[in-house]
């Protein structure tokens, strides 16, 4: 499996990618979670004009117990500095405090990034809006 390293703040932190299953099973997922922040960004004419609690507003804490926390484990999240897995509530609080929040949230997005973008991508080259247009006109 690939292993990719991310820095977050001044930490290290790895994760690999998961295999289709997990993947397929977790986008249908985290679609509720992301549609709100995906939607925000959609509206905002630069990344500096999202609403901070509209990119939260698709998470809750069964989001975190059930989809967050799972991803971060079939990743196989790992804190370098720490020595830790970061796959659950305790690893959460044994690796983050309330002044490095954002990096938590900023090391899901990274690995969220790394499992999903490749589908979205490809997905949205065959089923984008371009293609909807392209297929009327022929």
């Amino acid at each position: 499996m690939q292993v990719e390293t991310f820095i977050i703040g001044n930490r290290e932190y790895t994760a690999k990618k998961m295999n289709a299953f997990d993947a397929g099973r977790f986008l249908l997922k985290i679609k509720n979670i992301a549609a709100p922040a995906l939607t925000a960004f959609a509206q905002a004419d630069n990344a500096n004009d999202v609403n901070l609690f509209e990119l939260f507003s698709g998470l809750d804490e069964e989001a975190h117990e059930k989809v967050i926390f799972p991803i971060l484990a079939a990743s196989a999240v790992y804190s370098i500095d720490d020595k830790r897995k970061v796959a659950s509530i305790t690893d959460m609080n044994m690796c983050f405090n309330v002044d490095t929040l954002l990096d938590f949230y900023l090391l899901v997005w990274e690995v969220l990034k790394m499992n999903f973008a490749p589908f979205i991508e490809r997905a949205s080259t065959h089923f984008g809006y371009q293609d909807i247009e392209q297929a009327a006109s022929e």
